[in-house]
């Protein structure tokens, strides 16, 4: 019988992950819980936070994988998975009722629900069904798709973007501008650089492996949400701004209480009925409204920035999962508190 003293977690893989040190931190605040970590690198950093670490099977290998997470579950008598890797939600929600048959929860929305949230294209028709505002876009498989739809944005916009439809981070995002400033390059930081569409064609493939969301690039101020729901109905939802970014890590912002952007967050996981903790990215236009960029249906690497502004998301994902009261409320965020994230280093024996 799980007690509110006894209560082990477990967070398959992305002990390596840029925001785990944030989320075992909020975890450790309970401290009679035990936190074991997963990462399909045996020199992940996270190894030295948690009270156990153990080497995962990459995700691609999904049995082995799966076989080898429930082998943690038993034998290491885990009451919650906590999955904080977008790569890892299908698997565990399309098996989520083999870990209950041995008496653990996996925090992780209906494998339904995951399919619409981690595709951008899917995401973007749902919000657009719902009257809510996305960029224009269009999603495209090969390179001369590209091109058109490119050419297209390109004739009411200079900037025009595109990413992957299943992926997470900046992995895989490009900017096409019409043209590019001469020395401009010099006087930059390293990290995403504008091309030309004539520049992308030599460095595109002809086929794409995976779809490519192609649409306008939005000028505006950018947000994340983090947001804890059962059944689509939001017990949280924090929007924060997204003041400084390192790799598309958010590393500086404020908790913004923007009424309108709630309003628009709590109507879109209703209608995908989405569970857990859930983050959906947006960015404002030029007139200051939000357009839907993603939705990521698990924990957000800076969700543990809200346990400063009174609201520990991952422990009250964990107390929802097992079916206990929660500690906090929404009355106790402190709004338009300013919070910064930082490096840390670990030596690992």
């Amino acid at each position: 019988m799980v007690t509110e003293n006894s209560i082990t977690v477990l967070i398959p893989s992305g002990a390596g992950a840029p925001g785990f040190a944030g989320i075992c931190r909020c975890l450790r605040q309970e401290t009679s819980w035990k936190v074991i970590a997963g990462d399909t690198n045996e020199f992940a950093y996270g190894r030295s936070l948690c009270d156990e670490f153990m080497v995962v099977p990459n995700t691609h290998r999904e049995e082995e994988y799966l076989l080898c997470v429930l082998d943690i579950c038993t034998s290491h008598a885990v009451d919650v998975v906590l999955p904080i890797t977008t790569r890892e939600l299908d698997i565990l929600a399309k098996n989520k009722g083999k870990f209950e048959e041995i008496g653990v929860a996996v925090v992780v929305s209906s494998a339904e629900a995951i399919d619409v949230a981690n595709d951008k294209g899917k995401s973007a028709l749902k919000a657009r069904e719902l009257g809510l505002p996305v960029p224009e876009f269009r999603i495209i498989h090969d390179l001369d798709t590209f091109i058109d739809a490119v050419t297209t944005l390109q004739e009411s916009q200079d900037w025009v973007c595109f990413k992957p439809v299943r992926g997470n981070g900046s992995r895989g995002f490009g900017i096409v501008v019409k043209e590019i400033e001469s020395g401009a390059f010099l006087n930059k930081k390293a990290g995403i650089e504008p091309l030309t569409l004539s520049e992308w064609k030599l460095r595109l493939p002809q086929v794409f492996e995976t779809p490519l969301m192609v649409c306008g690039y939005m000028w505006g101020r950018e947000y994340s949400v983090d947001m804890l729901c059962s059944g689509g109905k939001s017990l949280f939802c924090v929007p924060r701004t997204r003041d400084k970014m390192i790799g598309g890590i958010s590393v500086a912002g404020k908790l913004d209480r923007n009424f309108g952007l709630i309003a628009f967050c709590i109507r879109l996981a209703q209608s995908l009925e989405l569970d857990g903790p859930i983050g959906m990215q947006w960015k404002e236009d030029a007139d200051g409204v939000p357009h839907l960029i993603e939705i990521n249906p698990r924990l957000q690497g800076t969700t543990s920035a809200l346990a400063l502004a009174g609201v520990n998301l991952p422990v009250q994902a964990v107390r929802l999962a097992l079916g206990l009261e929660l500690t906090a409320s929404t009355a106790d965020i402190v709004w338009g508190k300013q919070f910064v994230r930082f490096w840390d280093e670990r030596l690992l024996d």
